[in-house]
């Protein structure tokens, strides 16, 4: 069960471009707003931007990796194939782990319902199109 790291690759980017269309332009002032963030006066420099940008590489990196194995060992101890297979699998990873990590979040720190939906989204939707990427490069169409 090798890990396919041309998917692996690819889901990094689409973490990139997912996560600059989703905290932009989509959802950026409602996440900012009720996360309680202020955005500087003037466009942040890259010497701001930099830690961020490598800690989301290296977290889109170990979900890809990790659900990449996952999906290769299900499908292949189960016998199964197929991108639905794929889908619904990440959709079941993300209601296991994801969401709940999210909603012990929102209850705790009490910020509001909004922001779990946005922040807990963008991971349903990374994760869903991520197990397409991997189906695809692996074959498991």
């Amino acid at each position: 069960m090798l890990i396919n790291f041309g998917a692996v690759v690819a889901s990094m980017v689409l973490s990139v471009a997912l996560g600059f269309l989703w905290y932009g332009p989509v959802f950026g002032k409602q996440w900012m707003k009720l996360s309680g963030i202020q955005m500087p006066d003037g466009k942040p420099s890259i010497s701001v931007m930099i830690k961020p940008i490598i800690l989301s590489l290296v977290g889109s990196f170990l979900m890809s990796s990790v659900l990449s194995f996952s999906l290769v060992f299900h499908n292949t101890y189960y016998g199964t194939t197929g991108i639905l297979t794929c889908i619904s699998f990440a959709f079941v990873l993300w209601l296991g782990f994801i969401a709940p990590a999210y909603l012990n979040l929102t209850g705790w720190e009490g910020k509001p319902w909004k922001l779990f939906f946005i922040n807990a989204g963008y991971w349903l939707v990374f994760l869903l199109i991520s197990a397409m990427l991997i189906s695809f490069f692996a074959g498991m169409r």
